[in-house]
């Protein structure tokens, strides 16, 4: 997705975290590898740290999500956000806030190119 737009400014926060049984360690330098762009940051949540704070967050006006939960923790989710957007006391509004990532492909290039 970041190919086919290299000159939008985003940033992509990916959040690994252990969820099914061979998710035991941090990614290795060549899962990091998958995701290359200079836009993207990459982190390790063992404790589910992000996902759970997410889960509590998401309520009106957030969109609500499809599917993505296991055991109460928020996985495989794509969270687009507008422009200068901050979470401050809670997780702002995102325009995108729906899984798994693979299937949203399109929701997520329009979002951030602005819907073109």
């Amino acid at each position: 997705m970041l190919a086919k737009q290299p000159n939008a400014a985003v940033r992509v926060f990916m959040v690994w975290e252990p969820i099914l049984p061979t998710d035991f360690m941090a990614p290795t330098t060549s899962v990091l590898s998958r995701a290359s762009d200079r836009r993207v940051q990459q982190y390790w949540d063992r404790n589910h740290v992000l996902a759970k704070q997410m889960a509590a967050d998401a309520r009106s006006p957030q969109p609500e999500q499809e599917c993505c939960v296991h055991s109460g923790v928020l996985w495989d989710l794509a969270a687009v956000y507008p422009k200068g957007a901050r979470w401050e006391e809670r997780m702002p509004t995102a325009t995108v806030f729906n899984g798994p990532v693979v299937d949203l492909a399109r929701a997520i290039e329009a979002a951030v190119s602005g819907g073109k």
